[in-house]
Order: structure tokens, then C-alpha cells, then sequence
């Protein structure tokens, strides 16, 4: 007898027409009783189990193809044996063609080669046979059409990134003469229409900046790292597979140390702790802070409407190291331990808001270093101040990511 089977039943098309079903039934049983005493009679036990078992097999209905035939022939042993024949395997025939649609779906197909090129009929590129399993190679292709639709988008990258626990921000990148690069945030104007601050001169480059949050901390080998080079081999081989192929990724990492004026040790994400020292000078002062260490008096030189644009302007100078992590950052008298990279801070990227302070700059893609795990900003002079301070796990970098690193320092009380 031909065989049909329901395809939601994890009976695939691809089969066989037969199937073996198996299965096992496990009881127990206690016996109970008052035995007679002297008593030389034997105890006899009748046990009868009774189990309703039921199958349900759809098979394909045959064709009553004898109803096509003129009355007059109908009697024929051999004409009937034949229509019958007939018509089963033509019914048969029939409901494999209806089904026939089943064999493009992911979830009606049984074998892990037909998955394979059922995918590549839509160009799926599939994870190797021996780091993936059949319900993860399933699930590709189910995604595979959704996927298209997102593939070549900037939501495609951060879901590449999401998969792989990175936080991204994302840019396009402006120049004027292919040489130096903006980071943009994602802009759309109207014709001959640029972001603010960029004249008609400037242009989007086919380039985007794909900058990655540090504030994860990972282990291996019982270090801590926010960042180990090898993260970017596979991050840029998941980001090959979804940009167009006009379109360059700049890759950069972000160090966002964030403090508060108040002398508050504050961690961030990442475990990334961050203070200013004693020479900072505060931006606001207060009448009732007379009598505490940062008192003001009137006749001290102290003037409470001065801007203190100056000081913040004088911070120039900043140092990375490779020490301290994961020292303490509450002592007096805090140093880089083993400074390794330095550089200066320019004056347009030292933004004074209402509430914050930010100091900014780039270590470029050049520069290599393993172990970063210590910062300072310093007032320059003989010697340096260091007013601000940062400390957190290990950041190793290449040569194929800049390293951009923005301080935060809040106005207001963090703690």
C-alpha cells in the first residue's frame, strides 16, 4: 500500500515510504497478602494487563478509476484488478505532487545534505558541517529570507555584533579630501544637504566607522581583558558577510571613563574606575563649602564668577600604561605605574557643557600595544599634574583598530 504521511509529524518527504515505530513500557508491581500458617498449599496469582494502543497513518485514498470505464466492461476480474492497481498509484502519484511544495521548506526535509542544497538554491552560506547541528542549519535557512532584507543595513552589523556580545556604534564617515575622516552619526538630508558643521565641500565617504564599547570584561587564562586582538578576527568575518561590496568597515574601540568632580572613585561598565585627584579645580563653588578641604574665602584670590575654561584648556597631555589594574585608585598620591604611550590632547576636543566635561583623543591605527590598563590626563609642566585618573582591565591593540578613548567628567555628584 502507498503511504502519505502528515509532513508535521517529522515524517519527511525525502523518505523512504516506510517508517518503523518503536517504543517501551515500563511498570512495577507489589503483591500483598496474609500467609496461612503450616499451610502447605500453594499461592497462585493470575495478572492481566490490558494496553489500548493507537496509531493513526494517513495513507493516499486511491482513485475510483471504474467509474470511467463503460458498465458494459465492468465485470472484467483483470480490468478491475488493474483500475484498482491504477488508481492507488495514481493517487499516489497525485498527493506526492500536491506535497511536492514541502520539499522547499526547511522543517519538511529530513537529511542534512538536502538542507544544504535546499540553501544554497538562495545563496544561504552555511557554517561548517562540524561546528553546527541539523536544528541550527534548519534555523539558517529559515532566517535566511528575513536576513536578506536586513544584510547590508547597519542593523545587520549590530546584530552581528549583538550575537557575539558587543556593544557598536556606528557611523558614516565625511571628508573633503579622501585623507581625513569624520564619524558621523547616520544622517539623512535633503539634496546637497550635510550634516551640521560640514560645508557642501565635504562629501559621505563609502567608508563606516564600526566602533566597538568596551565594557565587557572577558577571561582567559584567568586575565581580565576588555579587548584581545583575536575579537576582531571573527566580528571582521561576520561583518564580510552582510556589508556591500562598495562599502569599507573603519574599525575603532571606545574607552568611556566616566567620574564626577567630587573625588568619587565611579565604575562603569566593564569595570572601568576612574577619579580626578587633588589638583583638579572644580567648576562650581559654593558658599557653604567654607571650612571643608576645597574651602573658598573671598580675599584668597577666589573669584566665584570666573570661568574656569583656563584650567580645563591646560589639560593636555594624556598617558596610557600597563600597570596599576586592578589596583586602587583611593590613595593620595596615584601614579602610572608603567607608562607605555603618550600623547596631546587638542584644545577643540576638550568640550565644556552645563553638566559635564569631555576630553577626547585617538590613538591611531599605527600604534600597538598590548595590555593597556591605566590612564591619566596631565596638566604638562615640570613636572606633570595628573588630575585625572582611570583604571581597567587588560586592552590589547593592532594595528588594524584606533583606539578612541572620551573621559567624561560630571558637574554634578555621582556616587
Amino acid at each position: 500500500m502507498g503511504t502519505n504521511w502528515h509532513l508535521d509529524d517529522s515524517f519527511r518527504l525525502d523518505w523512504e515510504n516506510q517508517a518503523t515505530i518503536e517504543g517501551g513500557h515500563e511498570f512495577s508491581i507489589s503483591v500483598q497478602g496474609v500467609a496461612t500458617p503450616f499451610s502447605v498449599e500453594g499461592i497462585e496469582i493470575t495478572l492481566e494487563m490490558e494496553h489500548d494502543f493507537e496509531l493513526d497513518v494517513i495513507h493516499t485514498v486511491a482513485l475510483d478509476l471504474i467509474e470511467l470505464v463503460p458498465e458494459k466492461f465492468r465485470q472484467s476480474p483483470i480490468l478491475q484488478d488493474y483500475l484498482e492497481e491504477a488508481g492507488l498509484q495514481l493517487g499516489n502519484w497525485l498527493t506526492s505532487v500536491r506535497d511536492i511544495v514541502k520539499l522547499l521548506s526547511p522543517n519538511t526535509v529530513a537529511s542534512l545534505n538536502y538542507l544544504r542544497r535546499l540553501g544554497a538554491l538562495i545563496g544561504v552560506e552555511f557554517s561548517p558541517e562540524d561546528e553546527t547541528t541539523e536544528a541550527k542549519t534548519r534555523k539558517e535557512i529559515t532566517n535566511a529570507v528575513d536576513w536578506y532584507k536586513l544584510k547590508g543595513t547597519y542593523r545587520s552589523i549590530d546584530i552581528m555584533a549583538l550575537i557575539q556580545e558587543f556593544t557598536v556604534n556606528l557611523y558614516d564617515m565625511y571628508t573633503n579630501d579622501y585623507t581625513t575622516f569624520y564619524l558621523v552619526d547616520w544622517f539623512v538630508g535633503d539634496e546637497n544637504e550635510n550634516p551640521p558643521g560640514f560645508d557642501s565641500s565635504y562629501y559621505k565617504s563609502p567608508h563606516f566607522g564600526l566602533e566597538v564599547l568596551l565594557n565587557k570584561v572577558f577571561e582567559t587564562d584567568s586575565l581580565t581583558y576588555l579587548w584581545e586582538t583575536d575579537y576582531l578576527d571573527n566580528l571582521h568575518l561576520q561583518v564580510e558577510k552582510t556589508r556591500p561590496a562598495h562599502i569599507v568597515p573603519h574599525y575603532l574601540l571606545l574607552l568611556n571613563p566616566k567620574t564626577d568632580e567630587f573625588g568619587n572613585i565611579i565604575e562603569v561598565d566593564g569595570e572601568i574606575k576612574t577619579k580626578i585627584l587633588g589638583d583638579w579645580q572644580s567648576s562650581q563653588k559654593f558658599f557653604d563649602m567654607v571650612g571643608s578641604t576645597n574651602a573658598w574665602n573671598f580675599d584668597d584670590g577666589t573669584y566665584f564668577d570666573q570661568s574656569e575654561e583656563g584650567f580645563l584648556k591646560s589639560i593636555t597631555k594624556w598617558v596610557l600604561g600597563t600597570g596599576n589594574y586592578p589596583g586602587d585608585l583611593s590613595g593620595s598620591f596615584f601614579s602610572i605605574e608603567n607608562p607605555v604611550l603618550t600623547g596631546t590632547i587638542e584644545s577643540s576636543d576638550i568640550t565644556i557643557e552645563e553638566d559635564k566635561v569631555t576630553f577626547e583623543f585617538i590613538v591611531p591605527k599605527g600604534t600597538q600595544q598590548d595590555g593597556i590598563s591605566e590612564l591619566g590626563l596631565y596638566i604638562p609642566g615640570t613636572p606633570d599634574k595628573l588630575v585625572v585618573a582611570s583604571i581597567f582591565p587588560k586592552i590589547d591593540k593592532d594595528d588594524r583598530v584606533e583606539l578612541r578613548v572620551v573621559v567624561e567628567v560630571f558637574k554634578t555628584d555621582l556616587s
